[in-house]
């Protein structure tokens, strides 16, 4: 369906074009099936590792040495269609739009219905020189206030049913030209609004119609100049740069984000082992004299000098070196 492409008044000043959306969130609460604490809780075992050479005693209940299963590289897989996806947009934005197909009625419209845009064959002109660019028909038609105010809330909804009742496509841009039947001759009440197919959006992007919702909005509103000429001024400024590629600044930062989001949620997923520092912890029986500070001891690894808790392991948590249990007290 159509959408506006901006707009503007006298009074207001020019808008863009502009989309709403709506957005639900959920929340709940989970909670994971795997801990680790630094004290002991219902089902926990003891594990003890080296950290600068100290040992460090954690409770957990699943085995933290083992590394994670390599079958989690599969999760990859359904990441290949967002890929595919930013390819593609990122392949279209470095390359100019195509001309739109004249597969349509390409009939350039001019309905002066209040009779303020006097000769408009420069006008015509103009429309005609963008048509040819783009393959996108413009029409322009004038209205007076009294046509939708009090019946609309804005001018954006009547250009709305103004395309869908002229235009059987969507390849159409229309401009809406509002004033008063008896304009006030020390201030013009009078409004615009732009209402482009949805076909058009490869070549009619925001950036490109917000630069031409500026200059209309510009020309409209110098005295010296008709509505005719401000807006074929318009479009003759538009068109050398209708074709030329341009990158949107919010597409851009929206495809930034998304990207920026699917690379570290799959670092999270797949990458990233969050137990990497316990791969040499050993466990330790909890049903050992280490489990008692009163009836335990500091020992030395012969082999690399770290210290462990006498009783605790059967192996260096370090050097994971063979020990010798010692009764020492």
């Amino acid at each position: 369906m159509p959408h506006s492409s901006g707009g503007g008044s006298h009074r207001g000043g020019s808008h863009h074009s502009s989309s709403h959306s709506s957005h639900r969130s959920h929340s709940g609460s989970s909670s994971s099936r795997r801990h680790i604490r630094t004290s002991y809780f219902p089902g926990a075992r003891r594990y003890v590792y080296m950290h600068r050479g100290t040992p460090q005693y954690v409770y957990a209940d699943y085995d933290i040495t083992k590394r994670r299963n390599p079958l989690r590289l599969l999760v990859l897989i359904l990441y290949i269609p967002f890929i595919f996806s930013f390819y593609t947009i990122a392949k279209s934005s470095m390359l100019p739009p195509k001309k739109i197909s004249a597969d349509y009625n390409t009939e350039i419209i001019v309905k002066d219905e209040i009779n303020v845009l006097g000769d408009t064959q420069r006008l015509k002109r103009s429309l005609e020189a963008f048509y040819d660019k783009t393959g996108i028909s413009p029409a322009v038609f004038t209205v007076r206030n009294e046509d939708w105010q009090g019946k609309y809330d804005d001018l954006e909804y009547y250009a709305y049913d103004l395309y869908v009742n002229a235009f059987p496509d969507e390849k159409h841009w229309l401009i809406v030209y509002s004033e008063p039947e008896k304009p006030d001759p020390s201030f013009n009440d009078w409004y615009w609004e732009g209402m482009q197919g949805d076909d058009t959006s490869d070549i009619l992007t925001d950036g490109k119609t917000t630069g031409f919702n500026t200059r209309l909005q510009r020309y409209l509103t110098d005295n010296s100049k008709s509505v005719s000429e401000a807006i074929s001024l318009s479009f003759d400024e538009l068109t050398p740069e209708t074709m030329k590629k341009s990158v949107d600044p919010a597409m851009l930062i929206t495809f930034l984000v998304l990207v920026g989001f699917i690379v570290i949620h799959a670092f999270f997923m797949v990458f990233y082992d969050p137990n990497r520092k316990y791969r040499k912890a050993v466990e330790c029986p909890l049903e050992t004299p280490a489990a008692d500070p009163t009836n335990s001891h500091t020992e030395t690894c012969p082999y690399c000098g770290a210290s462990y808790m006498s009783g605790a392991v059967t192996c260096c948590p370090n050097c994971q070196a063979l020990l010798v249990i010692s009764d020492k007290k």
